[in-house]
């Protein structure tokens, strides 16, 4: 049986770990051809040498999606690697800087707000300019953005993430209405928490636990369950879908509090 992306060709921007890598072995493992590209060479090119020793085709090519002429490069080497770009999963983001630097904007240094931006906002800008591009001369392509639920309800203490990762979300609705003529769809999907790397030393910690269970309905998802909605959003299955913004958070937007209310208030008179 074909894969459900054979024959495609994808970019996995952050693509050595987190959702990334998970991402980028799925759509090797249906069939896609895959570059992995990060900011972290080495690491990129292991992900390539273990996709590729699974029978997949990969390419690692770094990039720092900060630096404009770095995203073109990316986009000349997929193309003339393997000719065309049906996929853009777009993931980069520094997951240790956000947990260590993010603050209230009061508190906040410029710095932090500035790299903020540059990294998750014009990052995002800069591949789906270059990669949209290709992908008007071809009339198709998927584009998928990884946002955030932080940008869709309030979380103290996370203000320059969470604006950078608002205006994915805008850029996500106004660029699916603006080259759906092209034949290409944009869609964003809004993890909440997941057990990526930089999460899995304080996951281990019991009072993050306790809190995770608090805030989600369902149990912390690892990367590799986010990515198969990604993989439908790639698919020529979700041909009639753009312009979606979709929530994949175990539950973190469907409710106040994992607390039986009625429960704590049935004995009060």
């Amino acid at each position: 049986m074909p894969g459900r992306v054979a024959g495609k060709v994808a970019i996995v921007t952050g693509g050595a770990s987190g959702m990334g890598r998970a991402g980028a072995a799925l759509l090797a493992r249906e069939g896609a051809s895959v570059v992995i590209a990060d900011i972290n060479e080495g690491r990129a090119g292991e992900i390539a040498d273990s996709i590729r020793a699974a029978g997949g085709e990969a390419t690692a090519v770094p990039v720092d999606v900060r630096d404009a002429g770095q995203v073109e490069a990316m986009v000349e080497r997929t193309v003339a690697a393997y000719g065309r770009i049906d996929v853009l999963y777009h993931n980069a983001v520094d997951g240790r800087f956000v947990n260590e630097q993010d603050r209230r904007a009061t508190e906040m240094p410029d710095e932090v707000w500035d790299r903020m931006i540059g990294l998750v906002l014009t990052g995002t800008f800069r591949c789906v300019k270059h990669v949209g591009r290709r992908m008007i001369q071809q009339k198709s392509g998927s584009i998928i953005l990884s946002a955030t639920v932080d940008a869709l309800i309030g979380c103290a203490g996370l203000d320059s993430y969470t604006a950078a990762k608002g205006g994915v979300v805008a850029l996500t609705r106004s660029l699916a209405a603006g080259l759906a003529k092209d034949g290409v769809r944009v869609n964003a999907i809004c993890p909440g928490f997941v057990a990526t790397e930089p999460q899995l030393e304080w996951l281990k910690k019991p009072e993050a636990q306790h809190t995770m269970s608090m805030l989600h309905l369902l149990p912390v998802p690892t990367p590799e369950q986010i990515v198969p909605f990604m993989l439908y959003l790639a698919s020529d299955e979700a041909s009639p879908v753009t312009g979606g913004i979709y929530p994949v958070d175990c539950g973190y937007m469907a409710f106040k509090a994992n607390v039986d209310l009625m429960g704590v208030t049935a004995g009060k008179s």
